[in-house]
């Protein structure tokens, strides 16, 4: 499910964290037990990067309802759309989106 809001515009050459909550998708007992994070390009991007996938750097850490994923290597006005997709420690798969836009030199 699309989250609602984009993430704030990255530039080129940053390497930053972005974190998705889930408080309202997981129910109140549960909690995330592992997760997957992906980047594509973005439907609605104006640019094109083949190796969007390989903007995911390192593992995503988790912590209750809150998931983190280090993010690199955005390319100058592409569009991403960033997506997690938790188990939860009861069995539930939830999945949130957003999209984060790259915009100028650094």
């Amino acid at each position: 499910m699309y989250v609602g809001a984009d993430f704030n515009p990255s530039d080129t050459g940053e390497n930053e964290r972005y974190t998705l909550d889930f408080l309202n998708d997981i129910q109140r007992d549960d909690a995330i037990a592992s997760v997957e994070w992906t980047c594509k390009v973005a439907a609605k991007s104006a640019g094109d990067d083949p190796d969007a996938a390989n903007c995911i750097s390192g593992r995503a850490v988790f912590e209750g309802k809150k998931t983190t994923q280090r993010v690199h290597g955005l390319k100058l006005g592409v569009t991403y759309c960033l997506t997690a997709v938790v188990v939860t420690e009861k069995g539930d798969t939830v999945s949130l989106w957003s999209h984060v836009e790259c915009r100028g030199p650094r």
